[in-house]
């Protein structure tokens, strides 16, 4: 199983050090690898965009006119890490771990070493497809930054399959929620803490009380809000005079989400009227929500694809967002597919060795069907 070169090659990336807008190294072992294959390889300037070091990687393999290009994802980045991540290979129950340090990072090289692995079928194979696009985007572990400022112009595809979700190969995506980031600045007044504590205010104690008043977690079928950091204060003779809490919504109902958006400001409005203080809320959406229908052809060639190489589709929606909700938002219709990987983000991250090695033959077998659907009857793809 080690002598797997999909594998090899995974273990191979993992241990490359990668963060969140330092992509450098493996942006340029990436770039030569898709070279060696004979893709036609540019890299795009978002790195300015987003301060970091390398942009998005967009690389294409010419094909036959008259098929409709293909786009495949996955992105560069992994969640923040100490640098230094070791796989583990247990062949005996055919699953790579890290060595419990440390995340693993499957999310996302898995989807890295699937699209190579299935540019490699495909040219070995003498598989006829039309231009077959490559996606390798940064900073998506960070709001899903990188794929904003990807350079549009220069893809020619209409749909896209973004290899970038957890669960077992089998698994499409085919909804993901926007993404709203929140931040709260409550204002108090300092103060002696034992001489004179009633002449000040407790920022933690206003933005306590107004979040004690919010609706969070699940707060509908649709709809999920954490408020997960709260900065205040550095001693505890001081009375607090200024907090700093961070949140995020999504939702898969814009209407939904923009209600709740109101009830937090008006929340945090009450507050700073009771305490005769200053409350600022800041909101930035990061990505829209995207819904592709189990009947559009996109979809439907996913399933039929697994299907071919003995693998039963799922459709169902994901709680995270991706590249495909900034695809979506351009006009290229994408949807998500399952790697294998679970627990990820986490020291006991996994990736089943067998879906990985799949995911590979499904991308072989998705350009098989897109060709096909073409010339059995000219079927559009984009809707």
């Amino acid at each position: 199983m080690k002598d797997l070169l999909i594998v090899k090659e995974f273990l191979e990336l993992v241990k490359i050090d990668v963060q969140s807008r330092n992509e450098r190294r493996i942006a340029d072992v990436l770039k030569d690898k898709l070279t060696a294959l004979g893709l036609e390889v540019l890299e795009d300037d978002s790195a300015t965009k987003v301060d970091g070091n390398a942009g998005n990687i967009i690389a294409r393999l010419k094909g036959e006119s008259g098929i409709p290009a293909v786009l495949l994802s996955a992105h560069m980045d992994r969640v923040m890490n100490s640098g230094n991540i070791t796989p583990v290979v247990h062949e005996d129950k055919g699953i790579i771990t890290s060595d419990g340090n440390s995340i693993l990072a499957a999310d996302n090289i898995a989807g890295v070493c699937a699209i190579l692995e299935g540019i490699r079928k495909i040219k070995a194979n003498n598989t006829p497809h039309g231009d077959i696009e490559i996606v390798l985007s940064v900073c998506e572990e960070i709001g899903v930054v990188g794929a904003k400022y990807l350079d549009f112009k220069q893809l020619k595809a209409k749909i896209a399959y973004v290899f970038d979700a957890p669960g077992r190969i089998g698994r499409i995506i085919t909804q993901a929620p926007t993404k709203c980031k929140i931040k709260v600045g409550v204002q108090g007044r300092s103060a002696h803490a034992g001489n004179e504590p009633e002449k000040g205010l407790s920022s933690i104690r206003v933005a306590a009380v107004a979040l004690s008043r919010l609706r969070e977690g699940r707060i509908s079928p649709y709809t999920t809000s954490n408020f997960g950091s709260f900065h205040a204060g550095n001693s505890t003779n001081v009375v607090c005079d200024y907090a700093e809490i961070l949140g995020e919504v999504r939702s898969t109902n814009d209407q939904e989400l923009e209600q709740y958006l109101q009830e937090v400001r008006q929340t945090f409005a009450v507050a700073a009227a009771e305490y005769q203080t200053e409350i600022e809320v800041s909101m930035q959406v990061l990505y829209r929500t995207f819904s592709i229908k189990e009947t559009d052809a996109i979809a439907q060639i996913a399933a039929r694809a697994m299907r071919n190489i003995g693998i039963e589709a799922n459709f169902t929606s994901g709680g995270g967002g991706m590249d495909g909700n900034h695809f979506n938002a351009n006009g290229i219709l994408a949807i998500g597919i399952a790697l294998g990987y679970s627990k990820n983000h986490t020291p006991d991250e996994q990736i089943v060795i067998d879906d990985m090695v799949k995911c590979g033959e499904l991308i072989q077998e998705l350009v098989k069907e897109i060709y096909r659907s073409v010339k059995r009857s000219g079927a559009r793809l984009e809707n």
